[in-house]
């Protein structure tokens, strides 16, 4: 129905053939180290490679029955057990700590030379940015990936490099 001629009806309330205002344009912040986007996620160098649900693996390790009370054998056991997780690109699971234990020495008759290098990777701990790096750095990735019954075997046949 057409308008009524005497009548009349202002700018303001006829419809407009764009929204004012018009629609939000995506925002992405400028700040540097907000990640925006899955692909934004750093990886490599200082940043290693992230696994997945990495606070699941620290649950873990709170439950988890350690041979020692100090802290800097948490700290070792908790970025071997990262580092085997994100290498296997899933979560932690108890399996990892197993692994992160044996890689120190512990559970079983260790040589002697994996007693120093868990003695050196835990006076390293308060002095890394991030606790357990060392242990991290000096592992063999191949090795890591292992069940904990061929990294024992490997560590008391010294088919490692460490």
């Amino acid at each position: 129905m057409g308008q009524q001629p005497n009548i009349h009806i202002p700018d303001a309330e006829k419809p407009r053939s764009v929204l004012q205002p018009p629609s939000a344009v995506a925002w992405r912040s400028k700040k540097p180290g907000l990640i925006n986007a899955p692909d934004q996620v750093p990886t490599g160098g200082r940043f290693g490679t992230p696994g997945p649900d990495a606070g699941w693996g620290l649950l873990l390790l709170a439950n988890a029955d350690l041979p020692d009370d100090d802290p800097k054998v948490a700290a070792v056991v908790e970025g071997l057990m990262m580092a085997r997780a994100a290498r296997a690109g899933r979560a932690p699971v108890p399996e990892d700590i197993e692994v992160a234990l044996v890689l120190c020495g512990y559970g079983y008759e260790a040589p002697a030379d994996i007693i120093e290098r868990r003695e050196r990777w835990l006076s390293a701990v308060p002095h890394e940015s991030r606790p357990g790096s060392t242990a991290v750095a000096e592992v063999d990735p191949e090795l890591i990936v292992n069940p904990p019954e061929k990294v024992r075997w490997a560590l008391t046949q010294k088919h490692y490099a460490g």
